[in-house]
């Protein structure tokens, strides 16, 4: 089955005499802003705005991907992923992968301007909005610009921090949990 590549013709468009922005299929307007400024403003802010930042940035990518595709719960992995990327590109937040480590999803994101608190929350938003299913997102490592964050149910996410706490690697973490050992 081939999988659909991204369309990014007309993903963004530019109406120069009004002075507006907006994403394909988005009604609402969207602005554009330097990352630098981006990251003063979120650094500055309270940890509550700056979820609630997050949250807005993830729904408004994922109803977009959710557009895209005709239903996202039953699209293929690879389908929804390359939609997803596809979005959060247009948006500026990086590229985004995701790695599968048996049942386990893990959400790679690279070169970011997004603090991984951001990170987290935009990720839960965008899949919630884009499929209807509200994961829970913990930071997994972040290393050379690239956040790896596990998506998954509360008790997942209890027990990979459990393990991680024990001072298991998160790939370690992850076998364990795909194993069903605490």
């Amino acid at each position: 089955m081939a999988i659909p590549s991204f369309d990014c013709i007309h993903a963004v468009r530019f109406d120069l005499p009004r002075g507006t922005v907006h994403a394909k299929g988005d009604s609402e307007r969207i602005v554009l802003v330097p990352a630098a400024a981006l990251d003063n403003l979120l650094r500055e802010a309270p940890a509550a705005a700056a979820d609630a930042f997050a949250a807005a940035l993830g729904a408004a990518v994922g109803h977009r991907v959710a557009s895209r595709l005709a239903d996202a719960q039953t699209a293929s992995v690879d389908s929804f992923v390359t939609q997803l990327a596809g979005e959060a590109a247009i948006a500026g937040v990086g590229a985004v992968a995701v790695e599968s480590w048996g049942r386990a999803l893990v959400v790679v994101v690279s070169g970011s301007p997004l603090a991984d608190s951001v990170l987290l929350a935009f990720v839960t938003s965008a899949i919630e909005a884009a499929c209807g299913l509200r994961p829970v997102c913990t930071l997994l490592a972040r290393d050379h610009g690239t956040s790896r964050i596990f998506a998954g149910s509360q008790t997942g996410v209890d027990r990979l921090r459990a393990s991680l706490a024990s001072g298991l690697s998160w790939a370690d973490a992850i076998e364990r949990l795909n194993r069903g050992e605490s």
